[in-house]
Parts: structure tokens; C-alpha cells; sequence
């Protein structure tokens, strides 16, 4: 008969180990769980930063809906921007004129415009010298690195290029593959024949006799 082993108690208010005997419960604890749990831990930290973004430029994702809402609400997020994007004495926006030109924009732009309509609006109708500071926290919205999928993607891509039989690569020749690797959609749109011609007219030498 097979005895299950016993953890020894390092304290006296520890309870009894009760070992499984149960195969499938046995892989549902060691396995399923900590599968489940590690899962969970990493969905939680990628969304951080997302949180953390939304809670500050949340409210100009969908400028529109700005009309239900009232100018001390509208306040209050223009200054918790003004204070996230506020260094020393130094700070990139307004609150008060942002909450004046948000207010302004909202009743133009059309339902469901995502942050790069609207500024696209503002462009088109050569409005960035009456709304600079919705142009300047739009501009920012939409250029901050919220998620690091592109370096994830980077790493991805290595494992696959660089294998054990190419462990000799260079530097230079392994970031080329990998460039070419991510970015395979302009990759094949490229005619490499007129590459090739262009590179041979830069590079060709012309010697005098």
C-alpha cells in the first residue's frame, strides 16, 4: 500500500496536510489553478498602464458625449490632466481654456469620433490656433505607448529568427531580420528588382581612364 508523504508543520497553528488522492482533482490544484492564477497575474499587470491612462484622458476618448456632461465635470478632468501633464512650474495645458474648448468642440464634431477624428476636425477646419490645448492633449492621447505589445512582438519574432543553428548572427543582420520579420506586410509590397537597380546607381563608381 502507498502512503502519500506528509509536510512537516513548521508551526503548531498549521493545519494537517491533506494530500489528494484523486487523480483529476490532483491536476485540477497543481495545475489548473496555478495555469488559472499566473493568467490572471499577467492580464492584470498589461492592464496598468491602460488603467492609468484612462483614468487621466478617459473623458476626451469620445469628446461628444462631453454635451451630457456638465462644466464642473468637465473641470474636473481638465484639471487632473493639467496636473498629470504639469512639471514644477511648468505645464503643457490650461484647464480652464481646455474645459472652455472642449465644450466648444463637442457640439461639432459628429457622434462616435474617436480622438483622431476630432483632431483630424480641427486640422481640416484650421482650428489649432482657437483650441491649442485640445490639440495638444489629443496629440498626446494618441502618441503614448499604452501597452508594450510592440516590444512583446519584438521578442516573439527573435525566438523565431534567432534559433540554435544561427546563434553566430551579427547584431546588424539579426535586427534586419527581425525589422523584415514585423513589418512583412511592407516587406512584400516591395519591388526588390527596383531596389536593387536604385542601390547599384547610388553605389556605382565611376572610374576615369
Amino acid at each position: 500500500m502507498h502512503w502519500a508523504r506528509k509536510k512537516r508543520k513548521q508551526f503548531t497553528y498549521e493545519a494537517d496536510d491533506e494530500p489528494i488522492y484523486d487523480p483529476e482533482e490532483k491536476f485540477k490544484v497543481n495545475f489548473y489553478f496555478a495555469v488559472i492564477d499566473t493568467a490572471i497575474h499577467s492580464v492584470e499587470e498589461r492592464f496598468t498602464l491602460m488603467q492609468q491612462i484612462s483614468s487621466v484622458f478617459g473623458f476626451i476618448y469620445d469628446v461628444y458625449s462631453l454635451q451630457n456632461k456638465t462644466p464642473k465635470q468637465i473641470m474636473e478632468h481638465c484639471l487632473n490632466l493639467e496636473k498629470a501633464l504639469q512639471h514644477g512650474e511648468s505645464k503643457d495645458i490650461d484647464a480652464f481654456d481646455l474645459c472652455s474648448e472642449l465644450q466648444d468642440i463637442a457640439r461639432r464634431v459628429q457622434r462616435s469620433s474617436s480622438p483622431q477624428d476630432v483632431l483630424n476636425f480641427i486640422w481640416e477646419n484650421k482650428l489649432t490656433d482657437s483650441v491649442p490645448n485640445t490639440v495638444i492633449a489629443l496629440r498626446i492621447l494618441l502618441t503614448l505607448p499604452v501597452s508594450v505589445a510592440s516590444g512583446e512582438r519584438s521578442f516573439s519574432k527573435l525566438k523565431l529568427i534567432k534559433t540554435y543553428m544561427r546563434t553566430s548572427m551579427l547584431q546588424q543582420r539579426l535586427v534586419g531580420l527581425s525589422t523584415l520579420s514585423i513589418e512583412h506586410d511592407i516587406a512584400h509590397s516591395i519591388d526588390l528588382e527596383e531596389l536593387v537597380s536604385k542601390f547599384a546607381k547610388l553605389k556605382a563608381q565611376k572610374h576615369k581612364f
